[in-house]
């Protein structure tokens, strides 16, 4: 056996050897959709320990769910620029003012943001 045939011997013997490592090998699940909206609302500073926190998850577990991550990191968006208008206010967070003022910015910066979707399917000729 030359050389380049003892190379090739190992070459292939190491392909098979991955290949049947990889074929027995349990498959990786995909990341559940609670924790890829928990990693959608940390990208926007929302964390457990966040006000907002479970709005967030709620509202973007339930757009992933639909399959739309773009709206999941819009109401992560949404969520972070309501907590950080309800704190600018001078709201201290967990009063019940801090939460009164959650869930109006929250509730009308979503409505800003979806209305401001174009509508297909819906005849705009008279407006």
């Amino acid at each position: 056996m030359t050389r380049n045939q003892l190379h090739a011997g190992l070459a292939l013997g190491g392909v098979l050897l991955v290949a049947g490592i990889v074929a027995i090998a349990p498959p990786v699940p995909p990341a559940s959709t609670q924790s890829q909206a928990e990693r959608i609302c940390r990208e926007q500073g929302i964390t457990s320990r966040s006000e907002g926190h479970e709005y967030c998850l709620s509202q973007a577990t339930r757009a992933l769910e639909w399959g739309k991550p773009e709206i999941a990191r819009t109401m992560a968006r949404v969520t972070a620029a309501a907590r950080d208008s309800c704190l600018e206010s001078g709201l201290a967070p967990a009063t019940s003012g801090y939460r009164a003022c959650m869930e109006l910015e929250t509730h009308a910066r979503r409505l800003l943001v979806f209305t401001n979707e174009p509508q297909y399917g819906k005849d705009t000729a008279g407006r």
